[in-house]
């Protein structure tokens, strides 16, 4: 991190500037030319929102990057923030340490309308699954509650967002000189699938911290008390693959890669099987959750269990 372009610790790196000259001269999402001389509509980005994570959390020098981007890819960006947000925030196990959290996830859930239910609010759109079967002369019908899921879309498009500003901001030399700034394509992210935080010791989520846990580490960002972190490492070999990986508001991890779309990531080759199980009317399947203690987490691990990792 030491060698990113307005890079100071304990404070966010910008490259924002009222002054055109001084500020980054393309927007890190979409490439559109956004400084000297530029027509498009443009204003000040922070790559975490400041209420996408818990009122405060950013305030005491944690990580953020603030640049200037296109108004369209920021009120694109600020319309997924919002619902995804108030679903992890309601969903989060931070609720249950801290009041604070809590009653922001309350509130955030009683106002915010669920994309995929017109007119249903977060904290009432949970999901009713109704299965029935029989046999013998015998039926039998039962219901499951899950709650407020997230719309897959939302999150491949904040994650891509995310990823795409980290890469800009870890590979562009000087971001007031076109020729000296990098722009990532949104369609070399490449989403693998995201995961509750009561699945984080899944053998796919596993594995793919094994195979990528010896690659070359570019950037490992925690921040916001813990509820938004960052991975992006880089493989050793000469796949050309970058290993991507977010966790947001301690509930949701998405996961994926940075390379060719036109090739397979080697990656996420012959995973373990996840175990999937039909249900009795064939209707649905369904698998056991598998929950990751802290100590086992190699992810994201803890600063304690990092250090360890470190001498060995």
């Amino acid at each position: 991190m030491n060698d990113v372009f307005g890079f100071k610790k304990g404070q966010p790196v910008t490259w924002y500037n009222k002054d055109l000259t001084k500020s980054n001269q393309y927007c890190p999402y979409c490439g559109a030319c956004v400084g000297i001389g530029s027509q498009v509509a443009s204003d000040k980005e922070h790559l975490i929102a400041r209420n996408f994570v818990p009122k405060g959390s950013l305030d005491a020098g944690g990580f953020n990057f603030i640049f200037r981007a296109c108004q369209t890819c920021n009120s694109q960006k600020s319309n997924v923030e919002r619902h995804i947000s108030s679903v992890t925030l309601f969903n989060s196990p931070g609720r249950s340490s801290d009041e604070d959290v809590d009653a922001l996830a309350l509130h955030k859930a009683s106002h915010d309308y669920h994309p995929d239910k017109k007119g249903v609010l977060v904290k009432d759109a949970s999901d009713h699954h109704s299965i029935e079967f029989g046999g013998g002369g015998v039926q039998v019908k039962f219901s499951l509650v899950g709650p407020p899921q997230l719309n897959p879309d939302a999150v491949c498009l904040l994650a891509c967002l995310h990823i795409q500003g980290i890469f800009s901001m870890i590979t562009s030399e000087d971001p007031r000189e076109r020729e000296k700034t990098k722009i990532l394509p949104a369609d070399k992210v490449l989403y693998f699938g995201h995961y509750t935080h009561l699945d984080w010791g899944n053998p796919h989520l596993m594995e793919i911290a094994r195979r990528s846990a010896n690659w070359e580490n570019y950037a490992n960002i925690v921040t916001a008390n813990g509820y938004f972190k960052l991975l992006v490492k880089a493989c050793n070999s000469g796949t050309k693959e970058w290993f991507w990986a977010l966790e947001w508001n301690k509930f949701l991890r998405v996961v994926g890669v940075i390379c060719s779309p036109s090739v397979e990531p080697e990656l996420f080759s012959d995973l373990p099987e996840l175990n999937w199980r039909p249900s009795p009317d064939g209707n649905c399947r369904s698998r056991r959750e598998v929950p990751l203690p802290e100590e086992e987490d190699i992810l994201f691990p803890s600063v304690e269990i990092e250090e360890e990792l470190m001498k060995s």
